[in-house]
């Protein structure tokens, strides 16, 4: 999945009750989209190894990706699938979604279908996004972007932080914790926090530079330290269709 891409290597998220762990933006492979329009890198996914009603998901049940976008062009299409993609690029991003313009500034949040017919317009400039892909019937999620000013513990545990409105760049965080207690109520969550500005720290993990990401399974919390720094928030609730 990816924003356009095909089933490209990534990185496991494994199995629930696994171990916080740190995915170095260094370590990734760039893949094309399923088109071929672009490219992108996988930050995390889940095992395909779902099932959606009677059937076996082909795709995993949710994928986190960064992709590149350099010119005006189509996205792939993923019948099934919810999308939410944020710009990290200052510059934004134009897309025409089922013949309606949207315009998403960094760190906005643009939703839409994988069925939808999207296009990236009126590109002048190489920009990235961070993307996350849930199938339908086997997960939702949720994306935010969050600017880090201190202390503030990532996973299912714990309570939201103080926030304060920053407009396009999401709430700001001083202390507390935030994850899948915040944003979707539940131990059942995995948490996937994706460095996109500045610099994160870890007494467990150590430095964090941009793109790297800090993956977190149900039940699991992280403390990170961080000054001025913008931090990808992706929730993601897998679903108990059978």
């Amino acid at each position: 999945m990816g924003a356009g891409a095909g089933a490209g290597a990534g990185a496991g998220a494994g199995a629930a009750g696994a171990e916080p762990r740190v995915l170095r933006a260094l370590e990734r492979q760039v893949v094309p989209w399923r088109n071929g329009a672009g490219t992108t890198t996988v930050v995390a996914e889940a095992s395909p190894d779902v099932r959606v009603g009677a059937r076996r998901a082909t795709e995993p049940a949710w994928r986190v990706s960064i992709a590149t976008i350099d010119r005006a062009a189509p996205f792939s299409q993923f019948a099934g699938v919810d999308r939410l993609l944020m710009p990290l690029s200052p510059a934004g991003l134009d897309l025409v979604i089922d013949g309606r313009r949207v315009r998403g500034e960094a760190f906005d949040v643009l939703p839409f279908a994988g069925e939808s017919a999207v296009e990236a317009v009126d590109v002048t400039t190489r920009g990235l996004d961070l993307n996350l892909m849930t199938v339908r019937g086997a997960a939702v999620g949720t994306l935010a972007a969050h600017r880090l000013d201190g202390e503030l513990t990532l996973g299912s545990t714990g309570s939201t932080g103080s926030t304060g409105s920053t407009g396009s760049s999401g709430s700001t965080v001083s202390t507390g914790s935030l994850g899948s207690s915040g944003s979707l109520g539940s131990a059942s969550a995995w948490t996937v926090a994706v460095v996109v500005e500045g610099e994160v720290s870890s007494a467990a993990h150590g430095l964090l530079i941009v793109h790297d990401a800090l993956v977190i399974p149900p039940g699991g919390a992280v403390p990170v330290t961080g000054r001025a720094a913008v931090i990808a928030l992706a929730v993601i609730e897998p679903t108990r269709a059978s």
